[in-house]
């Protein structure tokens, strides 16, 4: 009997694939895996990749504010509801507490050198990764008043934010003088934080007004203000915009070319987010909503959360569109707070197990092939076709191109 002209193998596929095979069960039984491997894959090619939650905090604290040095290696971290220290200092190999003594802080922000750290009675200090220093500041005042909100670039001069009673001012300091204190423009308004330019050409503060909402439900309605001063003289505030809604908790400038040369900041609050443009216009961005914690990555890319939500979103300047990225139950947090270092978003909150962790995901995980479920798929397919087309090609030539 003469040898098959065809691999053995090859003959063993042919009769799989012969119309009249005995065989054939086993096409319906990989037609029906097929599909429920595709519909599994499917579902979960739409979670956004790379995305883990990791526990931080003890029971019952909370996370007031997370500020990242430049490079994204070391984080100052302000915590509520805490016996222990408020402030903890977190690096790549552990989360430890800062001494305060008797001091309480109320406000951190990072510098070119380190972090600024504000609070109760006048309370200002820089901290380099190692140790508070207290900084000096002259008062006319007998008593000084509470820091909540500091900004500055070189941590030696900027603007601070003091509260006195519910009366809040805005101040320039320079070398230790504090320059004379500028109410919000309207009464009513209670400014909450102050935020500088890395190139120092603009400062804003943010802050609630008091006859917007329900006083019992929470700080509500939007109020952005501009600032313009001489540092260490007293500055001169403009109102950019005064609106009902849930009150503001994050604004991030936008780095030189991101969102073209039109859009400062990008400002997120409970019931909407807005555009500040470079003649201090206020846009709201349509479709967008509300959220509970944002965030700005290295790209440009603006990112929010909506409290415990399994879905987060997106946007970006060349994309009119937001995008929507599921995320896993397991990994959720019910996010206070948003931030970006190191390539990574991150935001923190109470997660499934009632800790305070850190959400956090690299944005390019989905143009990895490794990472993502989405491009292997796509892989994996071109790799099947490919195979079958070869099969296929190499069968008629054994049969020197006749059906077989």
């Amino acid at each position: 009997m003469a040898e098959p002209l065809a691999p053995s193998w090859l003959v063993t596929v042919g009769e799989y694939l012969q119309e009249e095979s005995e065989k054939q069960w086993f096409w319906f039984s990989v037609f029906i895996v097929t599909l429920l491997v595709g519909a599994f894959w499917l579902e979960a090619s739409l979670t956004l990749p790379g995305v883990e939650e990791s526990p931080m905090l003890g029971e019952g604290e909370t996370i007031e504010q997370v500020q990242w040095n430049d490079d994204g290696s070391e984080a100052l971290i302000l915590v509520d509801r805490t016996d222990d220290s408020p402030l903890r200092f977190s690096t790549a190999s552990e989360l430890s507490e800062v001494d305060m003594g008797d001091d309480n802080p109320r406000y951190i922000s990072a510098t070119n050198s380190g972090w600024l750290v504000s609070g109760d009675d006048g309370f200002l200090a820089s901290f380099n990764g190692n140790m508070l220093n207290n900084i000096a500041l002259n008062w006319d005042e007998e008593f000084a008043p509470d820091i909540i909100s500091v900004a500055s670039n070189d941590g030696d001069k900027g603007f601070i934010i003091t509260k006195r009673g519910s009366l809040t001012q805005l101040h320039t300091f320079a070398g230790g003088e504090v320059s004379d204190g500028t109410p919000a423009p309207v009464d009513s308004t209670v400014m909450t934080s102050v935020h500088l330019s890395q190139r120092g050409h603009l400062a804003v503060v943010i802050g609630y007004d008091t006859h917007l909402g329900n006083p019992s439900f929470g700080p509500a309605g939007e109020v952005i203000i501009r600032a313009d001063a001489v540092l260490g003289e007293a500055p001169t505030l403009s109102l950019l915009h005064h609106g009902a809604g849930g009150a503001i908790h994050s604004a991030h400038f936008i780095n030189e070319g991101k969102w073209g040369d039109n859009v400062e900041m990008v400002i997120a609050g409970g019931t909407s987010t807005l555009l500040l443009l470079s003649d201090s216009t206020i846009i709201n961005l349509p479709g967008v909503g509300g959220s509970t914690a944002a965030t700005m990555d290295e790209n440009g890319v603006f990112w929010l959360a909506r409290g415990d939500s399994l879905e987060i979103l997106s946007i970006c300047s060349d994309n009119s569109e937001i995008e929507i990225h599921k995320i896993s139950n397991s990994v959720a947090v019910d996010a206070k707070v948003g931030t970006s270092a190191d390539g990574e978003v991150q935001f923190y909150g109470t997660g499934v197990d009632g800790y305070v962790g850190v959400l956090s995901f690299d944005p390019s995980a989905g143009e990895d092939v490794s990472q993502s479920l989405a491009l292997f798929g796509d892989l994996l397919f071109v790799i099947i076709v490919i195979s079958c087309i070869v099969i296929i090609g190499h069968m008629f030539y054994v049969n020197e191109l006749k059906p077989w």
